[in-house]
């Protein structure tokens, strides 16, 4: 028999947990390729028809597994209550960790008003304070379970959800003063919508988040499966469905090397996934509102004046403009990361621009506020913030096609332009020519006018980039010295 790889396991534990009946849903909303549409209701709903030989994930179990293989993946997982969405974490963090669903349960926390940093982090034994003298940190079970599990999240008062977003971002704490560290795993948190009994969830804390899902109920087909696997309730338990075939068991460590070394499709030495991906956060990241100075002109300091509140600027219907907030670093660090596992999971040898396009609406939707323009495009955005991460994809694509083909002289590419200013800089050649320090300021200057009459925010983001090189490389020296 043969050994079966890395990947076959994950795929066949993905499925496993399907046809066990622990987890069943068949709404398959991501792709491994853009999947047929078809128009229902004279053209009102879409129905996604896979294309031959690709692969449909239901979301809700392909985020927790691709998190499940990360050393310290966060997700957050958002819907109505009683549809699955913690036990959907339970089952992922048994099969994909091999931890136990009963050593699971045990260090698992519920939001709750009375929920206290002990309950989170860790506690002083005080047994030994008071008869030893001695000052000792005791971890939770929480913060030592490979699997943390926090059940209702949004139910948990605000300051001590501040005092965890260290542990969500890095799996470590502080404690009276000591630094403890999680073992490698997930952390998963579930919220229901908002209701009377709920606080809401501060931006910086859903920014901890790597990725969300939007859970739904299962659909009326998907009943009979989860029948099936008997009610435990009635049956006594689910012990025969939650053993993982020894055959299974996965090493981690060689899946994370695996993902890591994924290299991404390429043209002509540019990297095609971080240059679509540097672009969009780029296009989400500037603010007319903000600042005259183009260093300044973010959104991050548009802190009296945001996107709804400015006057119409000069880019009325640009990407920009249909959000209030800017990424973080670490979504930039995680459009990666997911691109490379959701690449890794669908067998490919490289990352393509479909893989980033796949993931990138689940790694952004909890973290990017929807604008009055956005909103009047389309009202239900202020749901599905999902499909509003899609249409803004899209929005940013079409700039991104748009430039590629901009010439900023008869023949001239802007793209071409800006990354021959950018060999200038770097090599002091252009096309085999080398080039002394005056014919670099030159070059430099050219590409940073040209491209600059180009009346396109990105453009302002070419010029600029081209210019802080310059400046980085050229601090404090005298030319051609």
């Amino acid at each position: 028999m043969n050994k079966l790889t890395e990947l076959q396991k994950v795929r066949a534990l993905y499925d496993l947990i399907g046809e066990r009946g622990l987890y069943v849903s068949t709404n398959h909303d991501v792709f491994s390729e853009k999947p047929e549409e078809i128009g229902v209701l004279q053209g009102a709903y879409k129905v996604p028809i896979i294309k031959p030989g690709s692969i449909a994930y239901n979301s809700a179990l392909l985020f927790p597994t691709l998190t499940a293989l990360m050393n310290h993946g966060t997700i957050l997982v958002v819907g109505a209550p009683g549809i699955g969405k913690t036990t959907g974490l339970e089952f992922a963090g048994h099969f994909f960790s091999g931890t136990s669903l009963d050593e699971i349960l045990e260090a698992e926390i519920l939001g709750n008003p009375q929920l206290k940093t002990e309950d989170v982090v860790a506690s002083l034994d005080t047994v030994k304070m008071v008869h030893d003298g001695v000052r000792e940190v005791i971890p939770s079970k929480f913060l030592k379970c490979p699997v943390k599990i926090w059940d209702e999240v949004n139910r948990t008062p605000a300051d001590l959800v501040s005092s965890a977003m260290k542990l969500v971002d890095t799996g470590k704490a502080v404690y009276q003063g000591t630094l403890l560290q999680s073992p490698k795993g997930f952390l998963g948190a579930t919220a229901n919508y908002a209701d009377e009994g709920t606080f809401q969830l501060t931006p910086p804390f859903l920014d901890r988040f790597d990725v969300a899902v939007m859970t739904t109920s299962p659909q009326p087909w998907d009943l009979r499966k989860i029948r099936s696997r008997g009610d435990e309730k009635l049956n006594g338990g689910l012990d025969k469905l939650l053993e993982i075939p020894e055959e299974l068991r996965i090493d981690f460590e060689k899946i994370r090397h695996e993902i890591n070394s994924m290299p991404e499709i390429s043209d002509n030495g540019v990297s095609l996934v971080s240059a679509f991906s540097d672009f969009l956060y780029g296009s989400l990241r500037y603010s007319e509102a903000a600042s005259d100075c183009l260093a300044r002109a973010t959104k991050g300091n548009a802190w009296q004046v945001n996107q709804d509140s400015a006057s119409a600027g000069h880019f009325v219907g640009s990407p920009f403009t249909f959000t209030n907030n800017e990424l973080s670093v670490r979504t930039a660090k995680a459009m990666e990361r997911y691109s490379k596992a959701f690449a890794w999971m669908n067998g490919k040898k490289q990352v393509e621009l479909d893989d980033f396009k796949a993931v990138a609406p689940y790694l952004l939707w909890h973290k990017v506020q929807p604008t009055e323009t956005a909103l009047t495009e389309n009202p239900k955005y202020a749901n599905d913030r999902i499909s509003f991460v899609e249409n803004l994809v899209g929005k940013i694509e079409q700039d991104y096609i748009e430039l590629q083909g901009l010439e900023v002289s008869p023949g001239t590419g802007a793209l071409k332009l800006y990354y021959a200013a950018l060999d200038a800089l770097g090599e002091c050649k252009l096309f085999g020519k080398k080039l002394d320090d005056d014919k670099v300021r030159s070059v430099v200057k050219n590409a940073i006018s040209k491209i600059g009459s180009l009346d396109k925010p990105y453009a302002i983001t070419l010029a600029t980039h081209l210019a802080s090189e310059y400046n980085h490389k050229y601090n404090g020296k005298s030319p051609n010295k």
